[in-house]
């Protein structure tokens, strides 16, 4: 048996840190003189002291390490060392995230750009607004609104910021789907044409905050920026304006993290009336309120392989589109191997015309997908019920 001051020097442990480790449950001795107080220990002890010197060096918390010497099977070792390697591959994520945003900062002030653009990625906040969306010739047209929104709101409604929102995904000059918007601080009675809103962001936003006159330098900044650390943009576009000529640039983003399809079985059909028939695409968005009924953001889906889309009687598959229940549209996906994939499809009635959202992942050559997918906008144009025999196929 060992006393506790020769058992520190055999395993180059400080006394003070093996009295903490038996308070711990973590080192127990195996004999304590009830006259004394001194402690001993047995060989055995010797060998958890080197356990956990090396569980220390890989990175085990002290609640970890513990685990690790009362598992009771390889099995439980086995779980222990997984969910290490887990933890630590998300913090080479995050460790290679910071790298790319670092040279990201590199690269900017060599090309002299200056630090003022660089983006954060961070929780949003909340704005409540008076909001006039609509078809803009051009931006200059929209801000024009906002200041005539500040000459005819209560002054004592006023806020300090004013915000135009870009709901287009390519750039474009002119005919433009903008909100003009000004921060409002109490009720008002909607008698001017605007809307009273609140924007609220759920998820992360990159931001950056330049001067107005920089605006087109920041976005392009922006972009690059976000392509590089590995964000996708799922949102429409926030310009935030203060009265000293500050801008705040924000972007709804999330972290590219590319997932595999889980396998499906089909569920059993649940018919939907409301999708039985025929639609046609009108647009391919990043998020339903992007979308516009007669000023689609992707002039060419019409040109895609889903120009037309039907829902056949009683979930009947036809082509690549593997049948369809109530809420999910069924499609074939070859890569890695063939499999099934469930597509959820919503359904909403604007102005007069049926609209449906289907969810469909970005996928790539490995087979992996994007965690935030594209939406895929049809209108119906009929509400025959097709048999998959009399579908055309182009």
């Amino acid at each position: 048996m060992y006393k506790i001051g020769e058992l520190s020097r055999l395993c180059r442990i400080p006394v003070k840190t093996l009295r903490y480790y038996d308070s711990e449950d973590l080192l127990v001795p195996d004999e304590i003189d009830r006259f004394t107080g001194y402690r001993y220990y047995s060989a055995a002890r010797l060998a958890d002291c080197n356990r956990i010197i090396s569980l220390k060096e890989l990175g085990f918390s002290l609640e970890q390490i513990k685990k690790h010497l009362h598992a009771s099977t390889d099995e439980d070792i086995l779980a222990l060392v997984e969910e290490k390697c887990t933890e630590l591959s998300e913090k080479s994520k995050e460790i290679s995230l910071q790298l790319k945003k670092l040279n990201q900062i590199k690269k900017s002030l060599s090309e002299g750009e200056g630090t003022m653009f660089h983006i954060t990625i961070r929780s949003g906040d909340t704005i409540r607004v008076a909001f006039h969306r609509k078809i803009y010739a051009n931006k200059a047209d929209a801000e024009s609104t906002v200041e005539q929104m500040k000459a005819t709101l209560p002054e004592q409604l006023l806020g300090e910021r004013t915000v135009i929102v870009n709901y287009e995904i390519e750039y474009r000059e002119s005919n433009l789907d903008l909100a003009a918007c000004v921060e409002i601080t109490g009720k008002f009675a909607n008698v001017l044409g605007y809307e009273e809103k609140t924007f609220v962001f759920p998820g992360e936003l990159a931001t950056l905050v330049c001067k107005k006159e920089q605006i087109d330098d920041g976005y392009h900044a922006m972009l690059s920026q976000i392509h590089e650390i590995d964000y996708q943009i799922i949102g429409a576009f926030y310009e935030i304006y203060y009265g000293d000529g500050t801008v705040e640039l924000k972007i709804p983003v999330c972290k590219k993290v590319k997932c595999i399809d889980t396998p499906i079985e089909k569920q059993s059909f649940e018919n939907d009336e409301a999708a039985v028939g025929k639609w046609k695409i009108r647009d391919i968005v990043l998020s339903k309120e992007q979308f516009v009924y007669g000023h689609p953001k992707c002039p060419d889906a019409e040109k895609s392989v889903w120009s037309e889309l039907y829902f056949p009687e009683a979930g009947e598959a036809y082509w690549f589109l593997r049948g369809w229940t109530k809420g999910f549209l069924y499609l074939e996906a070859t890569i890695p191997e063939p499999h099934i994939v469930a597509n959820p499809y919503s359904i909403e009635y604007m102005n007069g015309h049926t609209i449906m959202f289907i969810e469909i992942p970005r996928r790539y050559a490995d087979g992996s997908r994007d965690v935030f997918p594209q939406l895929l906008v049809f209108e119906k144009v009929s509400n025959q019920s097709f048999l998959a025999k009399d579908i055309p196929i182009f």
